[in-house]
């Protein structure tokens, strides 16, 4: 497959599939390794929301909840935007992305001049650096859960006091470190 470059948002950039995607509305969506069931739940039925009118998704799609959001995107021929954490260049798509990229549905993009010295596994720092990319794709957030106390909480709180515009799919537990969210929460109700 074919790997194209681009400039966009201060930075270099690295892809295969379509590269028209990423001038398209994405909704960023993240969720935390570890979910309740009712997070799960909202995310599955907003993820057949976003899939039916096939409303653009960007994610690193790592968690096991952002993959099967990211399964229920692909079987319905939605768009979503995948952002890797390592370089597009040399990775090992799976199957069923590599079909999704070829019909024009995914677009697999990456920091296409990483730090020297980058870890070839997925590292904390690297995944926090990964999400970093994906918002600066989306023109929305939405999380599905935030584990109190765990990385991802600490960057939505990063991104809920640099002003950013977020929903959550449901009630997470509100610790210390989440209090703030409580008065922003909004639930996802779907149609």
């Amino acid at each position: 497959m074919q790997i194209w470059q681009i400039t966009q948002h201060e930075r270099a950039w690295m892809g295969q599939g379509s590269q028209a995607l990423l001038d398209t509305a994405l909704t960023a969506f993240f969720a935390s390794r570890q979910c309740p069931g009712t997070a799960i739940r909202a995310a599955m039925d907003w993820a057949l929301e976003q899939a039916r009118a096939k409303h653009a998704v960007v994610s690193g799609f790592h968690s096991p909840l952002e993959q099967s959001v990211l399964k229920v995107l692909l079987a319905a021929g939605s768009p979503a935007v995948l952002v890797l954490a390592r370089p597009v260049a040399g990775a090992k798509l799976p199957p069923e992305w590599r079909d999704a990229v070829e019909k024009g549905h995914l677009a697999v993009v990456s920091d296409a001049s990483p730090p020297a010295g980058a870890a070839r596994r997925l590292t904390q720092q690297l995944a926090t650096e990964r999400n970093t990319l994906v918002v600066q794709w989306a023109q929305s957030l939405v999380v599905a859960y935030a584990s109190p106390g765990g990385s991802l909480a600490a960057q939505v709180a990063l991104w809920h006091h640099a002003g950013g515009k977020y929903r959550c799919l449901c009630r997470p537990p509100f610790s210390a470190d989440l209090r703030w969210l409580e008065r922003d929460f909004i639930i996802f109700r779907p149609r």
